[in-house]
């Protein structure tokens, strides 16, 4: 049997190649990172902060340099042009008492023994065949006075001043070179002052190079204290997208903590809130919507499957009444739905679409559409006058519905009373209301609601414990309630056992008022 043999460095090298595809993958992850990161808003506004600044500076760097440079030619030239308008003052003048100079070396003697030249200015005089003439003690500056004469001699002059940039020992010099002549057969002269430009200039552009390192390490610095700002400030933004990716239809209860502030930060902060409230809002009542209706169709759907089951189709008169009982409990399925679809669509904006409405036409045609509900003894208990704002559709909904409630909790004969009446400001339910409300109300003298039933009897599905008639389906009440705060109004009972109930409904400010 022959037995192949795996060569000992297999295993290294199979544990050097997995090693090598880690560290592949770790940076290729910290890639994916570092360009995601750079896509940040956090990134993407502090470049943009930061590239404006560079810009800035930079422009004001070169257009300061570029003026100080234009400035500095235009200061040297006329610096230069002076020492030759000097001269010829000096030659107007003459000697004391207006003589004028006899010779080219008294002249240039008087000229550069008076005068101050500045720190990069030089002047010198030279007399054709003759001598050269330097500024006396501190003054005198040798800037390599062959050079400058050969190129002052070589310069074709027409009796005015010539500039002439030349460089002398690596830097560049500007010289104004004049000519001189006291007429007659005195020799001709010529006058040179000078100036080290290129040294000026190379000051400059060092002092630029200078405020370009000052202004790099001022962005480096603004770079980190702007990310850390912005780190600070985007930090409610970061939450955010942590709500947002942790927000399901399952679970909305997830908030942002709102920094402090009125900034657009804090505001978007806040709003993100409110929407995640409204969400919450829609999805409890969309849960409470299913949970409504599958509970109260049961028992219905439930009657009509056991009917069916029990019906006998060659029994003429037991499908007839089946037919009955069934028509009954669909009728009673399809209000119950109706109800649920009111109370589902209570919090949407459009559910109420307030219009002015006459107070007293409006109690006047209630009465006459609810006065067909029972044989009771209505009436109109108080008229306000005025007009109000509000829904008239689903205020005589709620109206209508208190009154059926108000029949089934009397019996024939009983009063069962409407009205209004206004309500000045500051005399409400609420300290804080500033405007008149009005107030109108459902009143009966029937069986009454006990204490315990006072306090759940707006709950869905709450039925009280006292009732003269058919039970409903315990949802006509908090329709009422929710088309009372749909107006931003409110509800609310006073009953006592076998004297009677008074159902009011409180619109407040800004949906009612008087209007005369």
């Amino acid at each position: 049997m022959n037995l192949r043999r795996t060569p000992a460095s297999a295993p290294s090298s199979r544990w050097e190649a997995g090693l090598l595809v880690r560290w592949w993958r770790a940076i290729s992850a910290s890639l994916r990172n570092f360009r995601s990161g750079l896509r940040t808003v956090r990134v993407r506004v502090l470049t943009t902060v930061l590239a404006f600044l560079a810009v800035g500076l930079f422009v004001a760097g070169t257009t300061t340099l570029a003026l100080d440079l234009r400035d500095l030619n235009s200061r040297v030239s006329e610096d230069l042009l002076h020492q030759s308008a000097r001269l010829q003052d000096i030659v107007d003048q003459g000697l004391a008492g207006g003589a004028p100079y006899p010779s080219l070396d008294d002249l240039f003697t008087v000229f550069l023994r008076g005068g101050t030249l500045g720190r990069y200015e030089s002047v010198m005089a030279s007399i054709a065949g003759g001598d050269t003439f330097l500024p006396a003690g501190a003054q005198a500056r040798d800037l390599g006075q062959p050079q400058v004469l050969e190129t002052a001699l070589a310069v074709p002059l027409d009796g005015n001043t010539a500039l002439r940039d030349v460089v002398m020992d690596g830097h560049l010099v500007r010289l104004a070179i004049t000519p001189v002549s006291l007429g007659g057969d005195s020799p001709n002269g010529v006058l040179v002052a000078g100036n080290e430009i290129g040294l000026q200039r190379e000051q400059m552009m060092a002092s630029f190079g200078t405020f370009a390192m000052v202004s790099l390490a001022i962005l480096l610095l603004a770079g980190a204290v702007g990310y850390a700002v912005t780190g600070r400030l985007f930090v409610p933004i970061r939450r955010l997208r942590q709500a947002t990716e942790t927000t399901t239809f399952e679970d909305v209860s997830s908030r942002v903590s709102v920094p402090p502030g009125d900034d657009d930060v804090s505001q978007l902060a806040t709003d993100f809130n409110r929407m995640l409230d409204r969400l919450e809002v829609g999805i409890e009542d969309q849960r409470q919507f299913v949970d409504d209706a599958s509970h109260e169709l049961r028992t219905p759907l439930t009657i009509i499957g056991g009917h069916l089951q029990l019906l006998q189709p060659a029994d003429a008169l037991d499908v007839a009444e089946t037919r009955v009982l069934l028509l009954e409990e669909v009728d009673r399925m399809q209000s119950l739905v109706n109800e649920l679809l009111v109370l589902a669509r209570s919090g949407r904006p459009d559910f109420v679409r307030p219009d002015w409405i006459d107070a007293d036409s409006f109690l006047e045609a209630a009465m006459e559409r609810i006065r067909v509900l029972g044989d009771r003894h209505w009436q109109i208990e108080q008229l306000p006058g005025g007009w109000f704002r509000a829904d008239r559709n689903r205020l005589t909904q709620a109206i209508e519905q208190l009154a059926a409630n108000a029949v089934h909790s009397t019996e024939p004969g009983d009063i069962i009373s409407i009205g209004a009446a206004w309500v000045p400001a500051g005399d409400g339910a609420s300290e804080q209301q500033h405007e008149p409300t009005i107030d109108i109300w459902v009143a009966d003298t029937g069986c009454g609601i006990g204490a315990a039933d006072q306090e759940r009897i707006f709950d869905r599905f709450a039925r009280a414990g006292v009732s003269r008639g058919a039970e409903g389906s315990g949802l006509g009440l908090p329709i009422v309630k929710a088309i009372a705060e749909a107006h931003g109004g409110s509800v609310r009972l006073s009953s006592r056992v076998n004297v009677g109930s008074r159902f009011v409904l409180s619109l407040p400010s800004g949906t009612s008022w008087l209007a005369f």
